[in-house]
């Protein structure tokens, strides 16, 4: 049988909020399948907007009072009214696609709705979440899929995954809705609208939107690379992060199945911070991953670690969108 390489590109990607003590592939983990759409449409980021001010260049208000805060010296999207804002895509929504973002409701009973279009658009067959007490998505204002989950206590990681009619949606390492017959329209817009008072504030922190959910060994085949930003770090870490877990496993999997597999991985950062700290860092990281893979059998002459830091840009890191398209894991063939 022909020698089958693969160069794997493995990412340099910002903090996620979880405990520290959680490891990759283990505990409650195991069963993480929330995996991030391969092309990033939108991201938003916050760290040289204006404290007090609207983040109209990234966000379109509808209504409502929102403005820029400083909690714990990062930057939030601070409601202290009911309001309403929209991120605008580059096109319609495909049949695939994620929708990720941090949130802190003001209390149990208050949260937020998330519509694809605008609300007024999104008739009674349509499906759309509610973030409150029942976290899940939702028709007609009854639950298809929910779960009671807290999110008022800490920021929450919320993972909204669809693909075609299959759904699911994650707050935190919980999976708090799965629904095979989810109906979510597609448009070029979604629409926030957050349920909060002075007394209550709600803040949202970190909105991604991304496209494509190819599956690893197909897309090698099949294109010869496969694209992903599912492998995350511990900020200024090696430390791998437990959402980790489905692309390790994936990539676990094509190994074991395909001995004839080799593979190196290969880190890549976005442009922020000094090049050659990144170049360092991507180092560490990719070699963290080839530690996970050795680890969990792997045979180390089927593996190696290569870092290439900020040298090799896939967007503009003058871009939010950018930086997160830059921070990426690849599997690629080698002849």
């Amino acid at each position: 049988m022909k020698q089958l390489s693969i160069l794997v590109l493995a990412s340099l990607l910002v903090s996620v909020p979880g405990a520290a003590q959680d490891v990759a592939g283990s505990g409650v983990w195991r069963n993480y399948d929330f995996v991030p759409g391969k092309t990033v449409w939108k991201a938003t980021d916050f760290s040289a907007e204006p404290v007090g001010r609207f983040p109209g260049r990234q966000l379109e208000f509808v209504s409502g009072n929102m403005q820029i805060v400083m909690v714990d010296s990062v930057r939030l999207l601070e409601a202290v009214d009911r309001s309403i804002f929209r991120l605008v895509l580059p096109s319609v929504l495909p049949e695939s696609f994620t929708l990720e973002f941090d949130l802190k409701n003001p209390t149990p009973n208050i949260g937020v709705r998330v519509f694809i279009g605008p609300r007024a658009k999104t008739t009674k067959e349509l499906d759309y979440l509610d973030l409150a007490a029942r976290p899940g998505i939702y028709r007609n204002g009854a639950a298809i899929s929910a779960t009671r989950h807290e999110l008022a206590k800490t920021m929450t990681p919320m993972k909204l995954q669809v693909d075609g009619e299959y759904a699911i949606l994650y707050a935190g390492s919980t999976r708090v809705s799965q629904a095979p017959i989810a109906k979510f329209p597609r448009s070029n817009t979604i629409e926030f609208h957050l349920d909060a008072n002075p007394r209550f504030p709600l803040y949202i922190t970190n909105l991604v939107v991304a496209v494509g959910l190819d599956k690893l060994y197909e897309a090698l085949v099949k294109d010869g690379e496969f694209t992903t930003r599912g492998i995350v770090f511990d900020s200024n870490s090696d430390r791998l992060r437990p959402e980790s877990t489905p692309v390790l496993e994936e990539l676990l999997t094509a190994l074991r199945d395909h001995p004839d597999l080799r593979v190196a991985i290969e880190g890549h950062t976005d442009g922020q911070g000094e090049t050659g700290y990144n170049q360092a860092l991507s180092e560490r990281r990719a070699a963290a991953v080839v530690r996970y893979l050795a680890e969990a059998g792997i045979a180390a002459a089927r593996l190696s670690a290569i870092g290439k830091g900020e040298s090799a840009p896939a967007g503009d890191n003058a871009t939010a969108e950018g930086r997160q398209q830059n921070r990426r894991v690849i599997v690629r063939k080698v002849p």
